[in-house]
């Protein structure tokens, strides 16, 4: 199945490889008359992908439509088929560790997985973590090795222990509120003031891919931003555009951001 020029057309260039990918996916599904099941994918690539087959004769389905999940997988699948959540092939590990003297962060658990095991981030869906327990989601079919060679977090001895989807965490992920006073709604100026630092530091991040709008790379820093627009730099964390609230006395922008704290 060739890519419709057409259909590129709506994307960014820097998503047209996952395009491909994805336009694969449905002409193997197409091909062999059978299920397709895609990576772990972020909530921008779920669109895209739900997009695209929309235009066709499969059906998809959404792991994050049956259980609470950023980071889903998705099954392309002919008419005749029959969902069964299981066939989303994801593992929930619950992260046994001794709480009383640790507790593990986002951030810990994901640098452990990426850099001592080596493997790619789309092996691996949600990580969530509340006070004295976490769980990971995996691609099942790497979840022996997962078993075998997940053993310490940091510095912490830590043993995998598969759990139903029943005991899933619901993640309160916490946050907080802040308000900024910018001259215009450009990307730069705003992340410059939630950052706190400086326009051309946003700038070289920018051009470094480091900047994602709503999961997909920033253009420019002179795009502008609107209300729900979540952002995220590499290294600094994300925050999400809640509130326009007026003008101040000068002109400026009053809004209200809030930034997402990964414990």
């Amino acid at each position: 199945m060739m890519t419709d020029k057409a259909i590129l057309q709506h994307f960014k260039p820097d998503e047209y490889q996952f395009i491909e990918k994805a336009t694969d996916l449905m002409a193997k599904a197409l091909d062999t008359y059978s299920l397709q099941l895609s990576e772990f994918l972020d909530p921008r690539q779920v669109f895209i992908l739900k997009s695209i087959v929309g235009q066709t004769e499969l059906n998809c389905f959404v792991s994050s439509d049956y259980y609470p999940m950023e980071y889903a997988r998705v099954i392309i699948a002919p008419d005749y088929y029959v969902f069964d959540f299981l066939d989303f092939q994801i593992s929930l590990f619950e992260i046994v560790y001794n709480s009383k003297f640790n507790q593990l962060t986002h951030a810990q658990i994901m640098g452990s997985l990426l850099h001592r095991l080596g493997i790619r981030r789309t092996v691996i869906g949600d990580i969530v973590v509340e006070p004295g327990r976490a769980q990971l989601m995996v691609d099942r079919s790497m979840a022996a090795y997962f078993l075998t060679n997940v053993t310490k977090i940091a510095k912490v001895t830590v043993k995998l222990k598969e759990t139903s989807f029943d005991n899933l965490i619901h993640s309160q992920q916490e946050s907080e509120e802040t308000d900024i006073l910018v001259s215009s709604m450009r990307l730069d100026k705003i992340i410059a003031a939630v950052l706190k630092i400086s326009r051309s530091q946003v700038l070289k991040l920018v051009e470094a891919d480091k900047v994602k709008v709503n999961y997909a790379l920033a253009g420019k820093s002179s795009d502008l931003l609107k209300t729900d627009d979540l952002v995220s730099v590499r290294g600094f964390g994300r925050f999400t555009l809640v509130k326009e609230n007026g003008r101040s006395k000068s002109g400026k922008h009053k809004l209200t951001v809030t930034k997402m704290i990964h414990k």
